[in-house]
């Protein structure tokens, strides 16, 4: 799969944990948002729920264990280059997690070359943050904490074969 001018959108998680009126964020090593403060996260794996995506990601940036709680957010993130084409496009499900559940400490790992965590009116202030993360805390000072619970999105996929369905 072409992450770069990629033929169609690409799923994508990222996992928002906040304790303390603080937010943990991770420096990018990587294209896109390359040395910007961002969230853990990367691409849904085929097969994968989300909850498992996004804790699979949280643990490979910053080495944390945590139990995903809820959908708190959906981008379309869309980043063009010079000439207006789609460089990157990503469809991203930040999912938010009990930050009461966090096993270990953080440290960098994967394509993160730091992990820190910033209280919420530095991440809105700051111009190291992505603005992804920007307009996803601005949203959370204004309307809280907000999420559609995990067990009501997370569905397994059905075996088309035998004609077999799952309600949603």
């Amino acid at each position: 799969m072409r992450r770069e001018y990629p033929g169609f959108a690409i799923g994508a998680v990222g996992a928002v944990l906040i304790r303390d009126n603080r937010i943990l964020l991770v420096k990018r090593g990587s294209p896109p948002a390359r040395g910007k403060w961002s969230l853990p996260g990367g691409i849904v794996e085929p097969g994968e729920k989300i909850s498992d995506a996004a804790r699979r990601e949280l643990k490979e940036e910053t080495g944390l264990d945590a139990e995903p709680i809820g959908v708190i957010w959906i981008l379309n993130n869309i980043v063009l280059d010079n000439s207006r084409r789609v460089k990157y496009h990503y469809i991203i499900v930040d999912v938010l997690f009990n930050p009461e559940s966090v096993k270990s400490e953080a440290r960098p790992g994967s394509d993160a070359v730091d992990v820190r965590w910033f209280s919420l009116e530095e991440a809105l202030e700051s111009r190291e943050v992505s603005r992804t993360v920007s307009r996803l805390v601005g949203y959370i000072v204004e309307k809280g904490l907000n999420y559609i619970p995990i067990e009501g999105i997370d569905n397994i996929a059905v075996e088309i074969g035998d004609n077999i369905y799952q309600s949603i």
